[in-house]
């Protein structure tokens, strides 16, 4: 069974490939645009991962990676139910495909879950993916669909 732990700079590429996968997977993109979306994934890890704004986890097994996940905190103003207004917002979940379906997602978000749990974070935010919702569900998290996005 795979070990799960905490990415360190050292996996960097490797979280940009699961990324870009994680894309191809749930969108349209456009391959000559991929690069760019390559590197800017790459200078935001290396930027963000020292300072802990983004934090990973990853699934290894006998020395490769085969799933990970990202975690940021956010803070909103205070609300009934979250008096703190900080927030944990769970994303870049991925495992390769030939690795799914083997309770490794299940893994890594546990593991997430228990760290969100030792800090003052009393609500976790995701997106789901239709695959991945019955890993989360599972886990007690309910779908809310109010939120609208405008891009600029």
């Amino acid at each position: 069974m795979p070990i799960i732990r905490k990415a360190t700079l050292e996996d960097i590429d490797e979280l940009v490939k699961l990324r870009i996968e994680l894309i191809r997977e749930i969108s349209e993109v456009d391959e000559n645009y991929m690069s760019k979306l390559t590197d800017a994934i790459r200078e935001y890890f290396t930027a963000k991962m020292p300072e802990n704004e983004f934090l990973g986890w990853v699934a290894e097994d006998e020395g490769k990676i085969i799933a990970s996940s990202g975690l940021l905190f956010h803070e909103k103003p205070p609300i009934h139910g979250n008096l703190t207004g900080r927030e944990a917002y769970i994303m870049n979940m991925y495992t390769l495909p030939e690795w799914r379906n083997k309770g490794i997602a299940t893994k890594l978000l546990k593991e997430i879950i228990k760290f969100i749990k030792e800090t003052n974070v009393r609500r976790i935010r995701l997106h789901a993916t239709e695959a991945g919702k019955k890993v989360y569900e599972k886990m007690g998290f309910v779908l809310v669909s109010s939120e609208m996005i405008l891009d600029c």
